[in-house]
């Protein structure tokens, strides 16, 4: 039994990963500022965080679920859900399981909107490529490997 007034592990470990995913979407938004503005030492010191973040919410996830299991629920969310329902803080367990689905909601969002963005950034670097190569970029043509080419034969573009 908890003292009363004393945090229950699972709300200490609920409120470490909401600390976590918050500092994952401020990664993520300094991702995409790195990425308007092409600094790439800046890119290389984020994808680093992020990486780091994203390590620690999966430890911090195989907590939970080992606190959850030794309770005797699934660690699924219907099991997760059932164990909330057990506690004292329901409530407040409920609360901060719906801030961090919320926030990853918001990494995926924001890590679609980089990949998007650096999709983008790969499209027009491939179509510079062409136009310096001498390729038209389209219609693509088949090689004999199956693939695509936009090559018909083109001169590459300063050569005589």
């Amino acid at each position: 039994m908890q003292a009363e007034g004393t945090q229950h592990p699972l709300e200490a470990l609920l409120t470490q990963e909401i600390q976590c995913t918050e500092r994952l979407l401020e990664c993520l938004e300094a991702e995409r500022s790195a990425l308007a503005r092409r600094d790439m030492d800046a890119l290389e010191q984020t994808n680093q965080q992020k990486i780091e973040q994203t390590q620690l919410l999966k430890r911090l996830e195989r907590q939970r679920e080992k606190i959850v299991s030794e309770l005797g629920f699934e660690t699924g969310s219907r099991g997760l859900r059932q164990c909330f329902k057990s506690l004292p803080q329901h409530e407040n367990l409920n609360r901060l399981w719906q801030q961090i689905m919320a926030n990853i909601e918001s990494c995926q969002t924001g890590n679609l909107t980089n990949g998007g963005i650096l999709e983008s950034n790969r499209q027009h670097v491939e179509h510079a490529l062409c136009i310096l190569r001498g390729q038209s970029g389209s219609p693509s043509l088949y090689d004999t490997n199956g693939g695509t080419s936009a090559d018909l034969g083109q001169r590459e573009l300063g050569k005589v």
